[in-house]
Formats: C-alpha cells, structure tokens, sequence
C-alpha cells in the first residue's frame, strides 16, 4: 500500500515579494519583502500569510549561499540578520528544508536530462546548475556566479539586475543579458541554459540553445526536495497578505 503524499509547503524569498504555494492547493499567497525585511518581520509575515494552512514539510528557498543549513551572508537585497536566524523554529515538528532560491528554481525547471544552467534575471541575477547523476536523478549545484566581474570594474548582477535596467535603459541592458548568458555559458560547459525571474519576459526573443522559465518553477523545486514525483497545482491565483496593515510598508 502506498504511503499519502506530503502537503508540501513552498516559500520563495525574493528582493520584492516572499511568496507562499502549497502542493495541491491552486491559492499562491505573497507578501512584501525588500530592504526592509529583516528575519523578524518574515518570520510575522509567515504567522500571518500561513494562517489556516496546514502542510507536512516546508521548503524555503533564500537569495543568498547556504552551508549547513544557514545563510553564510545576509541577502543583498533584503534586510540584516539572516546569518543567525533560525528558519525551523518557525516550523517546529515538520521535515524543513533552506536552500538557495535559484537552486529551487533551477531543479524545477529541468527537463530530466541535459547539463542545465538556471540563470534568474530579477532583483539580482540567480544562478545554479543541474545535472543527472550516474542514475538520472538531478545533482543541483548553487552557485553565485553573478558576483564575478563582468567589465567596468561592475559584477554580472550589477549590470543585468533590476537596477541596471533602470539606469543604462534595456538595450544596452539587453545587450549585456545576451553576453552574459554567452560567457556563463561556456565557462560551465552547460548544454542550454534556462532564462528565468521576473525581467525574462522583457526579452521578445531568445538564442535557441536558451529557454524561458517561469517563476512557479521556484515552488515545483521546492515540493521536489521532499516529494521527487510532485507536481504543480493548476489554475494558480494570487492572494496578497499585508502583514503589517495597509499603513506600514516598511
């Protein structure tokens, strides 16, 4: 007899939004995130955003390198503080889980086969890598390539993330995504490489050996790291949470 299937609880920091997706469940919660996050006012947005839920383990996937369990540095683009919180506490009695977000994005946006390289434009510029093992199963390896120098002295992230579009306009930010895609590329040998984050879809066209990914994927590598055979619910619909009132937007 088959045991049931895990409720598996998905949680995606990003720099503007933490969002929030069950398995089974077509309701995607989010609220606020940004400079002003701190672990203290994630860990009352969860309390809040979680309440009536019910889940057998949850993943959490954090803008930042994770060793042992815990962030080794603060988000950049979030507040301080993350080095020394305790994301289990906020989930005491369920199997848990903190990975890297684009080590999330990237093992649920590969396609079975292939050596993939997961490139997240957004905030900032994510990035990992999956391959197969002897036995198929994905290997996912985090990276944090787009803290590597790219030209004028400014890193990968600094002239591909959000900011950057703002300033140089999106031809020349365009520009750079296409060439840092090309180099990243055959730096790491990949196959192909998935395009995702929030900004992908400013781009009309992409190379052929390149891949639009989508956001959700971020949730559908959060349920595989407990469940190998999830999938996605359907017909998905966004509830906004406002944690701290419609007054306080720090």
């Amino acid at each position: 007899m088959n045991s049931p299937k895990p409720q598996v609880l998905s949680i995606d920091i990003g720099g503007t939004n933490v969002k929030l997706l069950r398995t089974g469940d077509s309701e995607r919660r989010k609220f606020p995130s940004g400079p002003h996050l701190t672990p203290k006012r994630f860990a009352k947005g969860i309390q809040v955003a979680t309440q009536g839920w019910s889940y057998d383990a949850v993943t959490v996937g954090l803008p930042a390198p994770i060793a042992e369990g815990r962030p080794l540095v603060d988000p950049v683009n979030l507040g301080k503080g993350w080095t020394d919180f305790d994301f289990g506490a906020l989930f005491p009695g369920v199997p848990f889980i903190l990975a890297n977000d684009a080590e999330l994005q990237a093992l649920g946006s590969w396609p079975g086969a292939g050596k993939m390289l997961y490139l997240g434009l957004g905030t900032g510029l994510g990035n990992a890598m999956v391959l197969p093992d002897c036995s198929g199963c994905p290997v996912v390896v985090p990276m944090e390539l787009g803290h590597l120098p790219y030209q004028d002295g400014k890193s990968f992230e600094q002239c591909v993330g959000i900011a950057a579009l703002k300033v140089n306009g999106k031809k020349e930010w365009e520009q750079d995504v296409f060439e840092t895609i090309r180099r990243l590329k055959a730096a790491v040998v990949a196959d192909f490489v998935v395009l995702g984050g929030g900004n992908v879809k400013r781009l009309k066209e992409l190379p052929s050996d390149v891949h639009r990914g989508d956001n959700l994927n971020a949730f559908l590598g959060g349920f595989r790291l407990h469940d190998s055979e999830a999938v996605m619910p359907e017909d998905i619909h966004t509830k906004v949470i406002e944690p701290w009132g419609r007054k306080e937007k720090k």
